[in-house]
């Protein structure tokens, strides 16, 4: 699939390693990582007038571009190198989003990029190594970059290290995703362009706000004790999206981007410190059923809403299908994926959702609707006054969807904050569970 910079990845727990998406806002900030980048930009040019790629001389702005894309790729290259992502990159060669203006591409991303990297993937370069998937339906067409032997070589006679690397001041923070072609398989709901108005300026100044603070925060990570491997990460990255769906701002809408929603829970509730406290991870409870609830004007009857007679076992399922019952816009003619296993080899789904609908009655009508977005869109809006509530009485606050991580001290003011917020959107009471 065809991707951008800006396209987020959401990473589960114990998800297995992807490629992750270009950076391209990345460049060499010291003297010895500009040198890598400078000389590399002599040897490509020198390089097109040997095989004379080049016809005319370049315009004074498409060099610019051309030395903005070497110093971003080479850099994102090396900072992924540094960190010890096991995967690639992968970045886009298509026209059609390159060749395009967009609010979301960056200077970078332009229809010469193909021919850069090909030139610095020439085995006279080898800057860089590439995987060209074949355009072949239903088969990702995003090419996999990798460091090449040239370039590790100088990472490693210069001892580059993540300092000697930095990011310009990003682009758009407010991401919209259009709508799946339900008739198309492999459509993966691309980014959308939408015009400015209040509500827009206004998520994105709050975003701006958060992201500045957290920017400034004292952060650390100490991983010694938990069980390898560690997972990779850089602490500087720290800079949040947000993400709506549907081709509509009243969808979706959460937070994806900063270097804790990478980590494993182990990771993130032993070795993540703020202030120099020990973090702990507060969760709010069932809470897209609840807001489900608000939704319909009914209180919910019971702490637990997915317990269910008969079912108690299966509790983590009985999750996961009724969340899918809410997001889905038709019934369930089968188990969501990765779900079958949390249940008993008799149980069937029309029986599990059926007694989901006879244990919720006041909501029965809100299933198979499709609400679950315009859910997390209340979700997202919940988080978001949660963090700026926090930040005005100095409390540190790193977000993962659903739940914060809050230093240690600051777990009873968070969680009444995250309580009363929760109420004042949902308009039912919400449930939070500290985690250590």
């Amino acid at each position: 699939m065809d991707q951008t910079t800006s396209t987020v990845i959401e990473l589960d727990d114990e998800q297995e390693e992807r490629d992750r998406p270009f950076n391209a806002y990345r460049f060499a900030a010291s003297e010895d990582g500009r040198a890598i980048v400078q000389e590399a930009i002599r040897l490509l040019l020198n390089c097109e007038d040997r095989f004379a790629l080049k016809k005319n001389k370049r315009r004074a702005r498409d060099q610019e571009t051309f030395d903005l894309t070497v110093d971003a790729v080479l850099s994102d290259l090396m900072h992924h190198h540094l960190v010890e992502y096991p995967a690639g990159i992968y970045v886009t060669r298509s026209n059609r989003v390159l060749g395009v203006k967009s609010r979301y591409r960056p200077r970078a991303y332009s229809k010469m990029f193909p021919y850069i990297l090909d030139l610095m993937a020439k085995p006279e370069m080898a800057y860089i190594a590439q995987d060209i998937a074949a355009a072949v339906e239903g088969v990702s067409r995003s090419t996999v970059i990798r460091v090449g032997s040239q370039l590790l070589d100088r990472i490693e006679e210069l001892d580059v290290h993540l300092d000697d690397l930095a990011e310009h001041p990003h682009g758009e923070t407010i991401i919209l995703k259009r709508t799946k072609d339900p008739e198309d398989y492999w459509d993966e709901g691309g980014l959308e362009e939408y015009d400015d108005d209040a509500v827009t300026e206004r998520y994105r100044s709050e975003i701006a706000d958060i992201n500045d603070w957290l920017a400034a925060a004292d952060l650390r990570v100490d991983l010694s004790g938990i069980p390898w491997p560690a997972t990779p990460f850089d602490i500087r990255s720290r800079r949040l999206r947000r993400i709506f769906t549907q081709g509509r701002f009243t969808s979706g809408g959460r937070l994806f981007g900063g270097f804790w929603q990478e980590l494993r829970k182990q990771e993130r509730r032993q070795g993540l410190h703020i202030g120099g406290e020990k973090a702990v991870e507060l969760d709010y409870g069932q809470v897209g059923p609840r807001i489900v609830y608000g939704m319909a004007g009914k209180p919910p009857p019971s702490d637990d809403l997915y317990a269910m007679p008969g079912y108690y076992q299966q509790r983590a399922g009985i999750k996961r299908v009724m969340s899918a019952m809410i997001f889905a816009s038709a019934t369930l003619d089968r188990f969501p994926k990765e779900t079958k296993r949390l249940f008993r080899r008799s149980d069937k789904i029309g029986e599990v959702a059926s007694e989901i609908e006879r244990r919720h009655p006041l909501i029965r009508d809100h299933f198979y609707r499709g609400l679950g977005h315009d859910a997390q869109f209340i979700e997202s809006q919940i988080m978001i006054d949660v963090l700026l509530s926090l930040r005005d009485r100095d409390i540190v606050a790193l977000p993962i969807h659903d739940a914060v991580m809050v230093p240690a001290s600051a777990a009873s003011t968070a969680r009444e904050v995250m309580l009363d917020t929760f109420h004042r959107h949902a308009h039912v009471e919400g449930t939070v569970t500290v985690e250590d």
